[in-house]
Parts: C-alpha cells; sequence; structure tokens
C-alpha cells in the first residue's frame, strides 16, 4: 500500500536540452576569484553558476546588478528553451561517471519532514549561518536546483536499474568537469508500480552529500508549513528533490591528515611516542602508494623523509563501537590529541584534511607537513551504524565522489 505522505515520491521537473545540457551543469563552487564572473558570461552564459551568482562570494567584486541573477536569469533561460519542462510527475535515473567510479541512482523529490524524524540520517555537523544562507537560496530561488544525495540499506533496485539502463538515455553528456552523465526517464506504469514497490520499503534514507541542503529544506518546509494552517503535508515545499543510490554502488574516498609541526618533538621523539600506543614498521618503499593502508586498523604515516605503517593493537578495534572504531576516531584518540595536543580537529590550526585523490610523491616532496598520515577509506556500512545512533562522525571524515551536478534538475515550488 502507498502511504499517504510518501517518503519520496516522483517529480515534475525542467531539464535542459541536449544541446545545452553540457553547458548548463555544473558542481558549485564555494568561492570564485575576482573577474571570474565576467569571463564567465563571455564565454558560458548558460552555466547555471550564474544563475546562482547572487550565493558564491566573490573575491573583491560585486555582483553587477544590471546582469539578471538568480531566479531572474532562471526564468529567461526557461523562455530562451534551455530547459524543457517535464509536467507528468515521474522518476528519473541519473548516472554520473568520472572513469574511476560510476554510481547510478533514482531522482525523484523526498518528504522533508523525515529529516526531523530521523527517518533522513546525518552523520555529520551543520553549521546554522549556511543552514541559514541555504534558506534564505531557497525562498530568493522558489526551486531545487541541487538535489541532497541519499543511500540505503535495500537491494531491491538494483536489477531495476539494469534494466532501465539499458534502454536510451534521454540525456547523455560530458560534464564540464570531466564527469559522464547521463539520465533517464521511467516510463510505461508497470515499471513506476515496481519502483515504487521498492522505494515504498525503504526504512530509512542515509544522507551521502548535502547535510545543509537536508537541513535547510527540512527548516524551510516547517517556516512555511507555519504560516499554511491547513497544508495536508503533500505540498511543494513540504518535498526537496533528492538522488537516492543503491548502498552498493558508492565508494568512499579518504581524506588523509596534515599535522603543521610535531609540538616540538624531533622525528626520532615523536616516532618512539608513537610506537608506545601503536605498532610502528618502517617502510622501505620507491612508490609513497606503498603506504597506502590496505586495511581499517593501519594507518600510513609520513615523518622525516621516511614512510612507516603503523597498526592498532586488536584489543582497541572496538567491534561493538561504531563511532570509537572508526579510523580516524582511533586516530585522534592514539596520536592527534595525546601526543601533538590537537584536542579538537574541527578548529585546529595545525590540522589540514588533503582529499585521497592527491598524489602522494606531492606530499613526499612538496609538502609542508611535520606528520602527514594516510587514512584508510570509511566504509559506508559506517557510516549507517554511526547514524543509526545519532551520532555525528568527526570531520572530513567521508568523502563521495564523483559529484553531481546543480543545474540539471530544476523542481519549481508551487
Amino acid at each position: 500500500m502507498i502511504p499517504e505522505r510518501p517518503l519520496v515520491r516522483p517529480t515534475s521537473i525542467y531539464l535542459p536540452t541536449a544541446e545545452y545540457a553540457p553547458k548548463v551543469a555544473v558542481v558549485p563552487k564555494s568561492s570564485v576569484p575576482a573577474g571570474y564572473w565576467q569571463t564567465l558570461e563571455a564565454t558560458n552564459p548558460y552555466s547555471f553558476e550564474l544563475v546562482m551568482r547572487d550565493f558564491i562570494p566573490s573575491e573583491g567584486a560585486s555582483p553587477d546588478m544590471a546582469t539578471p541573477v538568480g531566479r531572474a536569469r532562471l526564468d529567461m533561460m526557461i523562455a530562451r528553451g534551455v530547459y524543457e519542462y517535464h509536467s507528468e510527475p515521474a522518476y528519473y535515473v541519473y548516472r554520473v561517471d568520472d572513469g574511476y567510479r560510476t554510481q547510478t541512482g533514482i531522482v525523484g523529490e523526498v518528504e522533508a519532514a523525515a529529516y526531523d524524524r530521523g527517518l533522513i540520517k546525518r552523520h555529520e555537523h551543520t553549521r546554522p549561518e549556511a543552514e541559514a544562507a541555504l534558506v534564505n537560496a531557497l525562498r530568493q530561488m522558489q526551486a531545487n536546483s541541487y538535489p541532497m544525495c541519499m543511500t540505503y540499506r535495500h537491494a531491491g533496485i538494483n536489477a531495476l536499474i539494469d534494466r532501465l539502463t539499458a534502454e536510451e538515455p534521454i540525456l547523455d553528456f560530458l560534464g564540464q568537469d570531466g564527469v559522464q552523465q547521463s539520465v533517464w526517464k521511467v516510463r510505461g506504469s508497470e515499471t513506476e508500480d515496481e519502483l515504487e514497490g521498492c522505494l515504498h520499503n525503504i526504512e530509512a534514507l542515509y544522507i551521502t552529500d548535502g547535510h545543509h541542503r537536508a537541513a535547510a529544506g527540512a527548516a524551510l518546509a516547517r517556516a512555511t508549513a507555519a504560516i499554511h494552517p491547513d497544508a495536508t503535508g503533500l505540498e511543494s515545499f513540504n518535498y526537496v528533490m533528492g538522488v537516492i543510490y543503491p548502498s552498493q554502488q558508492l565508494k568512499l574516498v579518504e581524506y588523509n591528515r596534515c599535522v603543521t609541526d610535531l609540538g616540538g618533538l624531533t622525528d626520532v621523539e615523536f616516532v618512539q611516542r608513537v610506537s608506545e600506543r601503536m605498532t610502528v614498521d618502517r617502510l622501505h618503499v620507491d612508490d609513497p602508494d606503498a603506504a597506502r593502508p590496505e586495511r581499517p586498523g593501519t594507518f600510513g604515516m609520513f615523518v622525516g623523509d621516511k614512510w612507516y605503517r603503523l597498526t592498532v593493537p586488536d584489543g582497541l578495534l572496538a567491534g561493538d563501537d561504531p563511532y570509537g572504531g572508526l579510523d580516524v576516531v582511533l586516530l585522534n584518540n592514539l596520536i592527534l590529541g595525546p601526543i601533538l595536543g590537537i584536542s579538537d580537529p574541527r578548529t585546529s590550526e595545525r590540522l589540514e584534511y588533503i582529499p585521497g585523490t592527491v598524489p602522494l610523491d606531492y606530499i613526499a616532496t612538496e609538502g609542508s607537513c611535520g606528520a602527514f598520515f594516510l587514512v584508510h577509506p570509511t566504509k559506508m556500512a559506517q557510516v549507517a551504524a554511526v547514524a543509526d545512533q545519532g551520532l555525528v562522525m568527526p570531520p572530513k571524515s567521508t568523502w563521495f565522489l564523483p559529484k553531481i551536478s546543480s543545474g540539471l534538475f530544476i523542481r519549481l515550488f508551487d
């Protein structure tokens, strides 16, 4: 039986035409250099970044208000035929492929209040100022343009996705970031019914990317519902756009740790202090990639131009404690805090987070780390276990790639 207020439902959206999709879709930036907007306006006036220009800080430059931005620019692009409206509510299949990782999920609308009820589970803290900025952006835009990404513990959709993607996509293009993107529309009543049956069996969704988008969507839904006391819960403001990936398809990338100094210790003293808490083995390797940890509970460490393998004692690997058993927590508790004096990894200016995609030979030859730690990627099962307990992970514990694009799926509020 379909619930009265489904957790996930089909959506009516605007999609760019095949001609414009590669020009429109873009991975959002947190800030841009001075002169960026003028260059983008001249080279690609259809980029969705120009729609979001009001909300992206620019160094030393104020927006040219003579240029339409925000909802006005989006309306102009729609009027010029950059987007096509798909009015009949439907589900879509969205695939991103960066050449190393491929993820294929279902695009639809997700009930915003499920975040407040704990059915949309988080594993990261959100910042109130960032939430407020996103709520403001949603109010001004009156549209969703950047779906939050989620996953679930349910394998029943995988086979259906395989069948759907055997057909020709309605969009298939190489994005500006080099990621291949493909979109299929779910057609046929039997297929739609089968997909809805699977979606309605999902007990909870886990945020993988978009914690602030989820929080902002829930906050806006609460505020809007407060001035519409007769709302049924099915109004467009009660739903936000999301991409839902099967957990089996997700591959996490690690954030490694760079500590800028050893807190007054020499290299030898520091290695000795570490060896009192973990097993330390010197690695004689020419390729730094050989120092990457092959399993949880181990780390690579670069100190004093030497690579080491660190192994956590078996007794400290808490199998029944999903938070305490995280490698990033073990690193904090065994080394960063007690030896290096980094009591708060969230605020310490001595601690830097280096994406796992940064070449390690650069770290070894050009980096400025007093100590550099290679971390094994967190597993999706660990993320879900922490979220199920209502806990949040330390900063930069997860990184999901490839990123999805903003401006590809546009859902206007009624």
